[in-house]
């Protein structure tokens, strides 16, 4: 619980000072989530902003139990924050478990622009609150 009042604090900290009445609650666990096309187990929907917009972005992803997203990169930096599960965050273009950092609920995962890395959720579900600044594109390695 505490981690969600975090991540509320940051988005509106983030999102600069607006009136009572422009502010708009979601809740994380009420959205819809669209699958990903290319990965099973792999959803997400935005809370804010697009990946391919200019400006501020959030995007509230599920990994399910044993979902696999590949090595990849992003041309921004990117703030992962932890919100339930355990997420398994390896860097390179291999998996390689010895080389993952077990990010539990409440964590935060920086990872850097053209940073190549993968997340695994291994134990369960993971929630991730992905935040960051557009337009940026994914790209997979071969």
């Amino acid at each position: 619980m505490h981690a969600i009042r975090r991540i509320t604090a940051i988005a509106i900290l983030m999102a600069g000072s607006a009136d009572a009445q422009s502010i708009e609650k979601k809740t994380l666990t009420d959205m819809i989530l669209n699958p990903h096309p290319q990965f099973e187990g792999v959803s997400a929907a935005f809370i804010t902003g697009r990946f391919d917009a200019e400006g501020l972005y959030a995007a509230n992803s599920v990994l399910g139990a044993g979902a696999f997203f590949p090595p990849h990169v992003h041309d921004d930096d990117r703030m992962s924050v932890v919100v339930e599960g355990t997420m398994y965050l390896g860097t390179g273009t291999t998996v390689d478990p010895g080389n993952e950092q077990e990010f539990p609920a409440g964590s935060v995962a920086i990872t850097p622009a053209g940073s190549v890395h993968y997340m695994i959720a291994r134990d369960g579900d993971v929630r991730i609150l992905e935040i960051g600044a557009g337009p940026s594109a994914t790209s997979f390695s071969e």
